[in-house]
């Protein structure tokens, strides 16, 4: 298994983190087995962490649209992020933003995707890693 989040990386390095720390949470949502166990320390645990690969690749101008199909033609588990979603702090209103709404009615400001390293590789064989 492997993860792979396309971001627009001409976004603040703020905002940036923030956009791939919730695209991952929705990831992970409902994949218990993706994390491995707490580890204990000495007086203290540090907290579960992936233990699959997890890539940050740039959008390299491929339309979000274009993502958008590649991952729904590999059948991967993937989740949009939008501008709408980043401007909020309220989950009804974001909802309220984006629901029933059609892609190119929302800002996309990523893409995240799960599957196996096989397919996940195919969708993002093209772009480059964000350094």
């Amino acid at each position: 298994m492997k993860i792979a989040i396309v971001i627009d990386e001409t976004l603040g390095s703020g905002l940036l983190a923030n956009a791939v720390a919730c695209m991952a949470s929705g990831l992970f949502n409902g994949e218990p087995h993706i994390l491995g166990p707490a580890i204990e320390g000495d007086g203290f645990a540090y907290i579960p962490i992936t233990n699959i690969p997890c890539l940050i690749l740039k959008q390299n101008g491929k339309p979000w649209a274009e993502l958008l199909e590649r991952a729904q033609k590999h059948k991967l588990k993937y989740m949009l992020f939008t501008k709408e979603g980043q401007s909020t702090t309220d989950y009804a209103q974001y909802a309220s933003r984006v629901a029933g709404k059609q892609l190119s009615d929302v800002t996309v400001i990523g893409i995240g995707v799960l599957g196996e390293d096989r397919i996940v590789g195919k969708f993002a064989g093209d772009l480059a890693l964000l350094r």
